[in-house]
């Protein structure tokens, strides 16, 4: 598989935009039609190449192939024999998707974040499903703000990341974030990462449950089937909110977060100044608090984290909390209401650094209560 970023503080990798075709020992198609996939396997085998996995995307409407090439045969060669058989599918590789993380200890408490955007210290209460894509979520990791935690692992058993998934639903569904939230966690991260073909996965079964807003703290290259994927997952009404990435200001953009349908977020400190890694661009929509965040880890000691993927739950827990359900009407509208509220930073109107500015909770849903920790669960 081909290696690219993915999110969360790291060390910042230069080479990490150079995107070898070669290097993937797969090619991935998603077509429209049965008949179209059954002619392709057909046509493809004869070839030399191997049926690897078929399957029907139900939330999407589309079938997903995915064929190992004969020795020899490159990446970019594959892509265009593919194209040759079957002009109207999506053809792409299988990129892999890495989680960037970097730990930072702190002796001064930064509890800023809140404050910050004006979140209500009691949290608020969720107005839909909520969807993460990330690591796998722990069985045995305590969500108060989910009365509900309907987990899938994509990796087929090959699970890894589970610290950065229990982080970003922390911030999620966490003490004092969402309250009772019906979250979809979705584990696309396996052992030596995530490939694209786990990233449509989950998008498709998110869409299959009807789950209308979604945190993906991932990112890494433009990939084609991915971006289809998302346009019938927008078509359909989803709003996803991924992180802009930590590759860097002079990075390329990362995707999905560079994707119209996808609502881009970068990470500002509490000064107001942005992460020093972030990905900029046209593309970044909001910023949100993202450096030196504290994550509780036990009862007694927390950690602090930076990265994009630290600021990504911060907007995804605005829209899913929005009383006037500006979701239901999908992402422009979700992108309108925020930037109607957001605090300008930067140049003035939107810019490649910070959008549209810093989000604002506008107290949305002031004077309700947190959920009684002694009750909230969590089924399967």
């Amino acid at each position: 598989m081909t290696s690219v970023s993915v999110d969360q503080p790291v060390e910042v990798n230069p080479s990490v935009n150079e995107i070898d075709l070669s290097d993937d020992a797969n090619v991935l198609l998603l077509v429209k039609s049965g008949h179209a996939a059954d002619e392709l396997v057909v046509n493809v085998t004869r070839r030399g190449y191997q049926l690897i996995d078929r399957q029907y995307l139900r939330g999407l409407d589309l079938i997903l192939l995915d064929f190992k090439r004969p020795n020899g045969v490159s990446g970019e060669v594959a892509i265009n024999d593919m194209k040759a058989m079957e002009p109207s599918a999506v053809v792409g590789l299988d990129h892999l998707y890495e989680l960037q993380q970097s730990e930072r200890t702190s002796d001064q408490g930064r509890l800023y974040a809140n404050d910050m955007i004006g979140w209500p210290p009691l949290g608020c209460r969720a107005q839909t499903s909520v969807g993460l894509i990330d690591g796998f979520l722990p069985l045995e990791v305590t969500l108060p703000g989910a009365t509900q935690v309907t987990r899938q692992d994509f990796t087929r058993g090959a699970n890894g990341a589970q610290d950065h998934a229990e982080t970003v639903a922390s911030l999620l569904v966490g003490p004092g974030r969402l309250n009772e939230t019906d979250l979809h966690a979705a584990g696309v991260i396996g052992l030596e990462g995530g490939g694209v073909s786990e990233l449509i996965r989950a998008i498709d079964w998110m869409a299959e449950n009807e789950v209308k807003v979604v945190n993906i703290s991932l990112s890494g290259p433009q990939n084609r089937l991915l971006e289809l994927a998302v346009e019938r997952a927008a078509e359909q009404g989803m709003v996803l909110i991924a992180a802009a990435g930590n590759d860097g200001p002079l990075a390329e953009p990362r995707y999905p977060a560079a994707l119209e349908d996808v609502i881009a977020v970068t990470a500002i400190d509490g000064g107001q100044d942005i992460f020093d890694r972030a990905v900029q661009g046209s593309h970044i929509d909001f910023a949100a608090p993202g450096v030196e965040i504290f994550i509780q880890s036990g009862s007694q000691s927390g950690t602090y984290l930076s990265g994009t993927s630290l600021a990504v739950p911060f907007v995804t827990a605005l829209v899913a909390s929005d009383q006037n359900q500006s979701f239901a009407d999908g992402v422009q509208t979700v992108r309108e209401d925020l930037a109607s509220h957001a605090i300008d930073l930067g140049l003035s109107g939107p810019d490649e650094v910070y959008g549209h500015g810093l989000i604002q909770s506008q107290n949305r849903c002031m004077g309700e209560t947190a959920p009684d920790a002694s009750t909230a669960g969590e089924g399967e």
